[in-house]
Protein backbone atom coordinates (compact mmCIF):
# COMPACT_ATOMS: atom_id res chain seq x y z
CA UNK A 1 0.00 0.00 0.00
CA UNK A 2 2.08 2.91 -1.17
CA UNK A 3 -0.38 5.31 0.54
CA UNK A 4 0.09 4.32 3.46
CA UNK A 5 4.14 3.75 3.15
CA UNK A 6 4.19 7.93 2.38
CA UNK A 7 2.49 8.77 5.02
CA UNK A 8 4.06 6.86 7.41
CA UNK A 9 7.40 8.22 5.98
CA UNK A 10 5.67 11.78 6.38
CA UNK A 11 5.14 11.21 9.88
CA UNK A 12 8.92 9.98 10.28
CA UNK A 13 10.19 13.21 8.67
CA UNK A 14 7.89 15.50 10.98
CA UNK A 15 9.04 13.90 13.81
CA UNK A 16 12.56 13.84 12.77
CA UNK A 17 11.90 17.77 12.62
CA UNK A 18 10.60 17.97 15.61
CA UNK A 19 13.25 16.64 17.31
CA UNK A 20 15.85 18.43 15.97
CA UNK A 21 13.98 21.60 16.94
CA UNK A 22 13.63 20.40 20.34
CA UNK A 23 10.12 20.84 20.46
CA UNK A 24 9.14 17.37 21.87
CA UNK A 25 7.50 18.72 25.04
CA UNK A 26 5.49 21.33 22.75
CA UNK A 27 3.77 18.60 20.82
CA UNK A 28 2.74 16.48 23.98
CA UNK A 29 1.72 19.76 25.49
CA UNK A 30 -0.42 20.12 22.18
CA UNK A 31 -1.34 16.37 22.76
CA UNK A 32 -2.39 17.22 26.50
CA UNK A 33 -3.51 20.34 26.43
CA UNK A 34 -4.68 21.31 22.59
CA UNK A 35 -2.33 24.23 22.83
CA UNK A 36 1.21 25.18 23.27
CA UNK A 37 3.41 28.04 23.86
CA UNK A 38 6.87 28.09 22.44
CA UNK A 39 9.01 31.18 24.32
CA UNK A 40 10.71 33.49 21.79
CA UNK A 41 14.70 32.09 22.27
CA UNK A 42 12.82 29.02 20.70
CA UNK A 43 10.32 30.17 18.36
CA UNK A 44 12.59 32.29 15.49
CA UNK A 45 15.33 34.84 14.73
CA UNK A 46 16.42 37.64 17.38
CA UNK A 47 14.69 40.51 16.46
CA UNK A 48 11.57 38.70 14.26
CA UNK A 49 8.98 39.90 16.57
CA UNK A 50 9.95 43.18 16.60
CA UNK A 51 10.23 43.18 12.55
CA UNK A 52 6.68 41.65 12.16
CA UNK A 53 4.73 44.29 15.18
CA UNK A 54 6.50 47.21 13.05
CA UNK A 55 5.12 45.82 9.90
CA UNK A 56 1.79 45.27 11.40
CA UNK A 57 1.88 49.05 13.11
CA UNK A 58 2.59 50.02 9.21
CA UNK A 59 -0.50 48.12 7.84
CA UNK A 60 -2.85 49.28 10.05
CA UNK A 61 -1.79 52.85 9.53
CA UNK A 62 -1.73 52.57 6.34
CA UNK A 63 -5.40 50.41 5.64
CA UNK A 64 -7.15 53.14 8.31
CA UNK A 65 -5.77 56.30 7.97
CA UNK A 66 -4.85 56.49 11.67
CA UNK A 67 -1.46 55.85 13.36
CA UNK A 68 -1.94 52.87 16.74
CA UNK A 69 -1.62 54.46 19.94
CA UNK A 70 0.87 51.75 21.60
CA UNK A 71 1.50 53.83 24.69
CA UNK A 72 -2.23 54.41 25.64
CA UNK A 73 -4.36 52.34 22.67
CA UNK A 74 -6.95 54.55 22.67
CA UNK A 75 -6.64 54.81 18.92
CA UNK A 76 -8.71 50.89 19.37
CA UNK A 77 -10.46 51.72 22.57
CA UNK A 78 -13.85 50.29 22.26
CA UNK A 79 -13.20 49.88 18.59
CA UNK A 80 -16.38 48.13 16.81
CA UNK A 81 -14.50 44.82 14.81
CA UNK A 82 -15.57 43.71 11.76
CA UNK A 83 -14.98 40.13 13.90
CA UNK A 84 -14.36 39.90 16.87
CA UNK A 85 -15.05 42.12 20.61
CA UNK A 86 -15.42 45.53 21.13
CA UNK A 87 -11.55 47.16 21.28
CA UNK A 88 -10.30 44.65 18.73
CA UNK A 89 -9.56 45.74 14.84
CA UNK A 90 -8.77 42.88 12.25
CA UNK A 91 -6.26 42.86 9.28
CA UNK A 92 -7.29 40.33 6.77
CA UNK A 93 -5.20 38.82 4.32
CA UNK A 94 -2.12 40.58 5.17
CA UNK A 95 0.85 37.93 3.82
CA UNK A 96 1.89 39.84 0.74
CA UNK A 97 1.40 43.26 2.49
CA UNK A 98 5.24 43.17 3.44
CA UNK A 99 8.03 40.01 2.88
CA UNK A 100 8.38 39.74 6.46
CA UNK A 101 4.93 38.05 6.94
CA UNK A 102 6.12 35.53 4.36
CA UNK A 103 9.54 35.14 6.80
CA UNK A 104 6.94 34.37 9.59
CA UNK A 105 4.64 31.94 7.69
CA UNK A 106 8.23 29.85 6.60
CA UNK A 107 9.08 29.73 10.28
CA UNK A 108 10.49 26.34 10.45
CA UNK A 109 9.32 26.13 14.37
CA UNK A 110 5.70 27.00 13.30
CA UNK A 111 5.44 25.15 10.31
CA UNK A 112 6.91 22.09 12.42
CA UNK A 113 3.91 22.25 14.88
CA UNK A 114 1.29 22.66 12.29
CA UNK A 115 2.47 20.05 9.94
CA UNK A 116 2.43 17.87 12.67
CA UNK A 117 -1.30 18.69 13.51
CA UNK A 118 -2.02 18.85 9.46
CA UNK A 119 0.49 17.30 7.72
CA UNK A 120 2.45 18.37 4.86
CA UNK A 121 0.00 18.87 2.28
CA UNK A 122 -1.68 21.24 4.36
CA UNK A 123 -2.50 24.85 3.00
CA UNK A 124 -3.10 28.60 4.39
CA UNK A 125 -6.66 29.74 5.24
CA UNK A 126 -6.15 32.86 6.24
CA UNK A 127 -3.18 35.19 7.69
CA UNK A 128 -4.73 38.20 9.73
CA UNK A 129 -3.16 40.61 12.28
CA UNK A 130 -4.98 41.89 15.35
CA UNK A 131 -4.62 45.18 17.29
CA UNK A 132 -6.80 44.94 20.70
CA UNK A 133 -7.11 47.94 22.56
CA UNK A 134 -9.07 48.48 26.21
CA UNK A 135 -12.19 47.91 27.24
CA UNK A 136 -13.41 49.34 30.21
CA UNK A 137 -15.53 47.40 32.60
CA UNK A 138 -19.09 47.80 32.37
CA UNK A 139 -18.68 48.45 36.82
CA UNK A 140 -15.37 48.44 38.82
CA UNK A 141 -16.50 44.94 40.07
CA UNK A 142 -17.20 43.64 36.46
CA UNK A 143 -14.10 40.93 36.59
CA UNK A 144 -12.79 40.43 32.59
CA UNK A 145 -14.05 36.93 31.22
CA UNK A 146 -13.36 35.21 28.08
CA UNK A 147 -15.67 36.22 25.02
CA UNK A 148 -16.98 33.82 22.40
CA UNK A 149 -15.59 30.48 23.24
CA UNK A 150 -15.53 28.34 20.34
CA UNK A 151 -13.30 26.13 18.36
CA UNK A 152 -12.23 26.66 15.01
CA UNK A 153 -14.19 24.21 13.49
CA UNK A 154 -16.89 26.07 12.42
CA UNK A 155 -19.47 24.78 9.88
CA UNK A 156 -17.96 21.53 10.89
CA UNK A 157 -21.02 19.03 12.29
CA UNK A 158 -19.95 17.05 15.58
CA UNK A 159 -18.43 15.08 16.61
CA UNK A 160 -15.60 16.36 15.52
CA UNK A 161 -12.86 14.10 14.36
CA UNK A 162 -10.09 13.79 16.90
CA UNK A 163 -7.53 14.55 14.45
CA UNK A 164 -7.00 18.62 13.47
CA UNK A 165 -9.42 19.50 10.68
CA UNK A 166 -7.59 23.20 10.92
CA UNK A 167 -5.21 25.00 13.49
CA UNK A 168 -3.75 27.97 14.14
CA UNK A 169 -0.01 29.47 14.55
CA UNK A 170 -0.68 32.99 16.37
CA UNK A 171 2.42 35.32 16.78
CA UNK A 172 2.75 37.44 19.72
CA UNK A 173 4.16 40.41 19.00
CA UNK A 174 3.61 42.17 22.66
CA UNK A 175 3.12 40.79 25.89
CA UNK A 176 0.12 37.93 25.97
CA UNK A 177 -0.98 38.77 30.08
CA UNK A 178 -4.68 38.49 31.60
CA UNK A 179 -4.52 42.12 32.18
CA UNK A 180 -3.35 43.09 28.34
CA UNK A 181 -6.06 40.92 27.03
CA UNK A 182 -5.07 37.68 26.45
CA UNK A 183 -6.43 34.42 24.85
CA UNK A 184 -7.84 31.99 27.16
CA UNK A 185 -8.41 28.40 26.13
CA UNK A 186 -9.70 25.09 28.14
CA UNK A 187 -7.03 22.22 28.25
CA UNK A 188 -8.22 19.68 26.94
CA UNK A 189 -10.78 20.80 25.19
CA UNK A 190 -9.90 19.28 22.15
CA UNK A 191 -10.81 15.80 23.34
CA UNK A 192 -14.60 16.47 23.35
CA UNK A 193 -14.89 16.67 19.53
CA UNK A 194 -17.87 19.23 19.44
CA UNK A 195 -18.47 23.16 20.34
CA UNK A 196 -19.09 24.32 23.66
CA UNK A 197 -22.59 25.01 24.21
CA UNK A 198 -23.49 28.62 25.53
CA UNK A 199 -21.34 29.40 28.54
CA UNK A 200 -20.33 26.11 28.91
CA UNK A 201 -16.89 26.07 31.24
CA UNK A 202 -16.31 29.47 31.09
CA UNK A 203 -15.03 29.72 34.46
CA UNK A 204 -12.35 27.32 33.51
CA UNK A 205 -11.42 28.97 30.66
CA UNK A 206 -7.39 30.20 31.70
CA UNK A 207 -5.25 32.78 30.07
CA UNK A 208 -2.49 32.46 27.88
CA UNK A 209 0.78 34.19 29.29
CA UNK A 210 3.45 33.93 27.09
CA UNK A 211 6.29 37.22 26.25
CA UNK A 212 6.36 39.04 22.88
CA UNK A 213 8.20 36.81 20.06
CA UNK A 214 6.20 33.73 21.46
CA UNK A 215 4.54 31.61 19.21
CA UNK A 216 1.26 30.36 20.31
CA UNK A 217 -0.19 27.20 18.35
CA UNK A 218 -3.37 25.58 18.82
CA UNK A 219 -5.35 22.32 17.57
CA UNK A 220 -8.58 23.08 15.65
CA UNK A 221 -10.73 21.33 17.97
CA UNK A 222 -9.69 23.43 21.32
CA UNK A 223 -11.64 25.67 22.43
CA UNK A 224 -10.80 29.13 23.31
CA UNK A 225 -11.64 33.04 23.60
CA UNK A 226 -10.40 36.01 24.21
CA UNK A 227 -10.20 37.90 27.27
CA UNK A 228 -10.90 41.85 27.16
CA UNK A 229 -7.79 44.20 27.94
CA UNK A 230 -8.23 45.89 31.15
CA UNK A 231 -4.97 47.46 31.01
CA UNK A 232 -3.11 50.62 28.26
CA UNK A 233 -1.28 49.98 25.39
CA UNK A 234 -2.56 47.57 22.53
CA UNK A 235 -2.32 43.51 22.37
CA UNK A 236 -0.62 43.09 18.39
CA UNK A 237 -0.67 39.76 17.02
CA UNK A 238 -0.85 37.79 14.03
CA UNK A 239 -2.15 35.12 12.88
CA UNK A 240 -1.88 31.91 10.33
CA UNK A 241 -5.01 29.77 10.35
CA UNK A 242 -4.47 26.52 8.44
CA UNK A 243 -6.81 23.96 7.10
CA UNK A 244 -5.92 20.33 5.60
CA UNK A 245 -5.68 20.17 1.66
CA UNK A 246 -9.12 19.12 1.39
CA UNK A 247 -11.12 21.99 2.80
CA UNK A 248 -12.11 25.61 1.70
CA UNK A 249 -9.16 28.07 2.91
CA UNK A 250 -10.98 31.18 4.38
CA UNK A 251 -8.68 32.88 1.52
CA UNK A 252 -8.10 32.94 -2.10
CA UNK A 253 -4.32 32.58 -2.68
CA UNK A 254 -3.10 30.21 -5.58
CA UNK A 255 -2.60 32.18 -9.22
CA UNK A 256 -2.71 35.62 -7.22
CA UNK A 257 0.69 34.81 -5.58
CA UNK A 258 3.30 37.03 -7.30
CA UNK A 259 6.18 35.06 -9.00
CA UNK A 260 8.75 36.80 -6.99
CA UNK A 261 7.05 35.65 -3.45
CA UNK A 262 7.27 31.91 -4.96
CA UNK A 263 10.98 32.46 -6.08
CA UNK A 264 11.90 33.92 -3.29
CA UNK A 265 10.26 31.04 -0.79
CA UNK A 266 11.60 27.15 -0.59
CA UNK A 267 8.81 24.98 -2.30
CA UNK A 268 6.57 24.25 0.17
CA UNK A 269 5.63 27.51 0.27
CA UNK A 270 3.71 26.35 -3.14
CA UNK A 271 1.47 23.77 -1.09
CA UNK A 272 0.54 26.55 1.45
CA UNK A 273 -0.13 29.23 -1.24
CA UNK A 274 -3.10 26.15 -2.32
CA UNK A 275 -0.69 25.03 -5.86
CA UNK A 276 -0.95 21.78 -4.96
CA UNK A 277 -4.61 21.64 -4.41
CA UNK A 278 -5.34 18.63 -6.69
CA UNK A 279 -9.27 20.22 -6.95
CA UNK A 280 -11.36 22.31 -8.76
CA UNK A 281 -10.62 20.79 -12.67
CA UNK A 282 -11.67 22.61 -15.76
CA UNK A 283 -12.73 21.17 -19.13
CA UNK A 284 -9.11 19.31 -19.39
CA UNK A 285 -10.03 17.38 -16.11
CA UNK A 286 -7.53 16.80 -13.23
CA UNK A 287 -3.69 17.38 -13.14
CA UNK A 288 -2.50 14.04 -12.74
CA UNK A 289 0.63 14.66 -10.98
CA UNK A 290 -0.91 16.76 -8.63
CA UNK A 291 -4.02 14.12 -7.42
CA UNK A 292 -1.39 11.07 -7.51
CA UNK A 293 0.79 13.11 -4.57
CA UNK A 294 -2.58 13.83 -3.04
CA UNK A 295 -3.76 10.05 -2.81
CA UNK A 296 -0.01 9.36 -1.60
CA UNK A 297 -0.53 11.95 1.19
CA UNK A 298 2.11 13.87 0.53
CA UNK A 299 2.42 17.30 -1.46
CA UNK A 300 4.01 17.48 -5.11
CA UNK A 301 5.43 20.55 -3.47
CA UNK A 302 6.96 19.33 0.15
Amino acid sequence: MPAVDAIADDLDAVLKDIEALGLRARVAELDSFGLTVVPPHQAGSPGMALRLRDAVLRLAERRSGIKPDVATGASHAHLPATAGQAGEAWLWRILQEDPVFEEALMNPVGLALMTYLLGYSAKLSSSSALLKGPVAPASPDDPPKPLGLHSDNRGLPAPFPPFAQVAAVTWALTDYTFENGALGYLPGSHKLCRQPTPDESLDAVVPVEAAAGSLIVWHGNTWHAPFPRRAPGLRISMLFYFCREYLTAQERYGTRVPAEALARNPPRFRTLMGLADPYGWDEGGPDMALLRASRSGRSQYS
